[in-house]
Order: structure tokens, then sequence, then C-alpha cells
């Protein structure tokens, strides 16, 4: 008896249990807030005065999602101009990227344009690219619309919501939208090569 296509079954019947290991990078310029999203993803924690990454940050969280656990590797990345050239040894061989930008300042999201541009040319054709509006709390001083955005984003085929690392607003969505979307890329191209999902590997159970 064979088990469910991805799936792996144990000696008594009983699948064992997919782990999906998921590279994910934040790009953005400096105090959009990539290192608040990820301190309020990772830890449900908010900093009011967050210091600057130098290079890049790397935190984990892990999170369930249908029947597969998903540990979501990440790299935060700098947003100063002069760590721009390392950015590349981040998001090679990423599965997801988060572009942040601040809704309060324009420059941010046009600097934002050209991150999803070097995505769309140098980082995996089959990654999964979320647009992030970050300081959504702050709508009274908002410069970039969001329908703008909204439009911007389905002409680009990218993930978009509005988010807050201060309210937790859509914080855990987006990364959660990330996975879904991913793991339903790569469902459809298993579907369409017989192969299995790139980013599934079987694992036993701990204890």
């Amino acid at each position: 008896m064979s088990g469910r296509p991805g799936t792996v079954q144990r000696a008594n019947g009983i699948p064992r249990e997919k782990i999906c290991q998921f590279k994910l990078v934040l790009l953005g310029e400096s105090a959009v807030g990539k290192s608040s999203l990820v301190l309020r993803f990772v830890k449900g924690q908010f900093h009011e005065y967050q210091e600057s990454t130098i290079g890049a940050a790397f935190l984990t969280q892990t999170v369930n999602l249908d029947d597969t656990t998903v540990k979501f590797e990440i790299w935060d990345t700098a947003g100063q101009e002069r760590y721009h050239s390392l950015a590349p040894m981040y998001y090679r061989g990423a599965q997801a990227a988060i572009v942040v930008y601040d809704i309060t300042n324009n420059d941010t999201f046009v600097r934002a344009k050209s991150w999803v541009k070097e995505l769309q040319r140098q980082a995996s054709p089959n990654i999964v690219i979320a647009l992030a509006g970050n300081k959504a709390d702050l709508a009274s001083k908002r410069m970039v619309d969001f329908e703008e955005a909204h439009v911007y984003a389905e002409e680009n085929s990218l993930l978009f919501m509005e988010t807050s690392a201060k309210t937790a607003m859509n914080v855990n969505d987006i990364f959660l939208a990330i996975a879904k979307s991913y793991q339903e890329h790569t469902n459809s191209t298993r579907a369409r090569t017989g192969g299995r999902e790139p980013y599934v590997r079987d694992s036993e159970p701990v204890g």
C-alpha cells in the first residue's frame, strides 16, 4: 500500500511527517522595518527603537501548515547601500523573498521596485516574491497609496499585504501566505513532472 505523494510510509502504516526547509530573505531600504517584521514573527516582540542590521541576521521559526511542518530559515539583510552587493549571497537559492517598504516614505517604495526587478532577473525562477507595505499603523502619514501598490503587485505576480510590526497586523499572514504559495507551486510542478516537491524532506517524528 503506497502513501500519499510526498510522504513515506513507516512500518506501522503511519506516514512520516513532512518537513519543509524554507529559505526566505527580506530586502528593502534601511529603516523600513524588516528586522521588526522578523522579530514580531519569530518572537512576537516589537522594539520601538530597533538597531540597524549589519550585513545580515539569521533567524528561524517553525509553523504547521496543513500536514507539513514549515521551518523558515530567515535572512534579514541590511538596507544600507554599502551592503547591497552582499544581497545576492542571501537571495541565491532562496525559495521566497519579502520586499519591504514603508508606506509613509515613497522613496522606499521606488527602491522596493528595484529589488523586485533584481530578484526577477537574478534569483531562482521559482522564487515566491511578496511585497510588504510596512508601518500600516501610521496610515495617517501615508505617502504610498494602497491601490497603487496593489496594482503594481498584481502586474508583477507578487503577493501583497500591508503590515505593521508594531501591531502585528498581517505579519504572520504574509509569511504563511508565502509558504502556501510555494507549496501550491511545487505541488503543481510535481503533478506535471511526476516528481516530488523539491523543498520537502521526510522525517521521523522526534521522540
